[in-house]
């Protein structure tokens, strides 16, 4: 039906770069089937010792995934919430279940781009390398991911809001439904806050990670399009932490379409959206398996398929959200709906309870105090990873992410280094003192690219 619905649209001139020369494909959304294999190893379900964890070596786990591809580094952040807050009354919550059960991999939310498979790989690889929780790698990983990305360090000694560890793992399906939909307005928004004992800035806060998305493409910091046939393409936005998410929700000009109306976005060539996949991914590895997928999505509609061809593309053909620049301009929107909802409720367009000011008193703030949002955002990640977890050890095991019952060594053969103040007793004594050659025994060198 939305192929004949496009072919229509041709015919009646909607899109007017179109011309009976015109070379047209259409871009399919994603139709791969995915083979995804459940561990032949026990999860941490019922036995765990999270004290005898090398948890350095696990952080070092977390930075080797992100230089093996930054994208695995944005779904490490998305892996977090949609494992935390997939949550129902009494059961769910932060358990490990998103990479343990084909349920919840398989589930909408996580099929996108198939970003919830790619990442299984990994956080399995590394809870089996160092027989921690599933729950734990996405935990601590969703951390070491923020400050990777540039974001704030939330693993650190604190003893008042310290970071912990020690869930234990569920093969249950967390309840189907349970985050909160991509078009929830803010009354749902706020109930969601008060029922999992977030304040309403917290929950403002995390949304911010949405800075994160991958719809921006090349698009680099300053602006610029990178071209990832000629650079490595890894200073791009989307891998990059910055309160940008709240710069653009709280601008003027958003409008909700209900229903959706015709994309008023200029169609861009077939190369064009070539490039933009392949800047999704920076290993030569799921680079590749990106493009491969790509070009089994592209069905040629009219005259010939070259690089020069007009994509129309299916599943963006439709805007829920139209946004423009100040002189009516239309601008490509990253978002979903909520954040448009959020981004109104930031303009004070939305009915103004109590609730609803202390958002927009939030998103302005934090669109100006990087600072302040990073602080809030810390806290509100803590909370998070906490929602629902079921502890191994009463209250969970407070880290410093310096823990290493292997031992620090130092990094090079034949290299004598005294690594004996390395470890969280030092750091807590306030007698650390680590050379930057010595590291734990288990624990991956800064050179170090991993994937599974």
């Amino acid at each position: 039906m939305k192929l004949l619905l496009l072919i229509l649209s041709l015919v009646c001139g909607v899109y007017s770069q179109i011309t009976s020369d015109s070379n047209i494909v259409i871009k399919e959304g994603e139709t791969i089937v995915l083979q995804v294999k459940m561990p032949n190893w026990k999860p941490k379900t019922m036995s765990y010792d999270p004290t005898r964890v090398d948890w350095n070596g696990v952080i070092s786990g977390c930075r080797a995934t992100c230089r093996y591809d930054r994208r695995l580094c944005n779904f490490y952040v998305r892996a977090s919430a949609h494992d935390s807050l997939s949550i129902s009354e009494g059961f769910g919550g932060a358990d490990g279940s998103l990479f343990l059960t084909l349920d919840e991999i398989n589930r909408q939310e996580n099929a996108y781009d198939s970003w919830a498979f790619l990442l299984s790989k990994n956080v399995l690889a590394l809870a089996k390398r160092y027989n921690t929780s599933v729950a734990d790698v996405i935990a601590v990983c969703g951390a070491i991911a923020t400050e990777y990305s540039g974001g704030p360090k939330i693993i650190t000694l604190n003893e008042q809001d310290p970071f912990l560890v020690g869930r234990f793992d569920t093969v249950e399906p967390n309840p189907a439904k349970a985050l909160p939909g991509s078009n929830i307005d803010m009354n749902s928004f706020v109930s969601f806050s008060n029922k999992w004992n977030l304040t309403v800035e917290e929950l403002t806060a995390l949304m911010g990670s949405h800075s994160l998305v991958d719809n921006r493409g090349c698009i680099r910091m300053n602006g610029t399009m990178c071209n990832p046939m000629l650079e490595p393409c890894t200073d791009l936005r989307m891998f990059r932490w910055s309160n940008q998410y709240f710069k653009d929700v709280c601008s003027p000009n958003i409008r909700i379409n209900n229903p959706p109306v015709r994309s008023s976005m200029p169609l861009e060539t077939l190369e064009f959206h070539r490039l933009q996949s392949m800047c999704r991914f920076t290993s030569p590895e799921l680079r590749k398996r990106e493009l491969d997928i790509f070009e089994t999505e592209i069905v040629p509609l009219m005259g010939t398929v070259n690089n020069d061809a007009l994509v129309i593309d299916v599943e963006f053909d439709m805007e829920d959200v139209s946004w423009f620049s100040k002189d009516l301009t239309s601008r490509q929107w990253w978002y979903t709906v909520h954040d448009a909802w959020m981004g109104r409720t930031c303009q004070g367009k939305v009915e103004q309870t109590e609730s609803n000011i202390k958002i927009s008193t939030a998103m302005k703030q934090f669109s100006t105090n990087s600072v302040e949002w990073d602080t809030v955002y810390v806290r509100a990640y803590k909370k998070m990873v906490a929602t629902g977890a079921e502890w191994a050890t009463p209250g969970g095991y407070k880290i410093t992410g310096d823990e290493c019952p292997s031992g620090y060594v130092p990094a090079l053969k034949g290299l004598v280094l005294d690594c004996s103040l390395c470890d969280e007793n030092a750091r807590r004594a306030g007698t650390y003192n680590c050379p930057a050659n010595c590291k734990c025994r288990t624990g991956m060198s800064n050179s170090v690219r991993f994937y599974e």
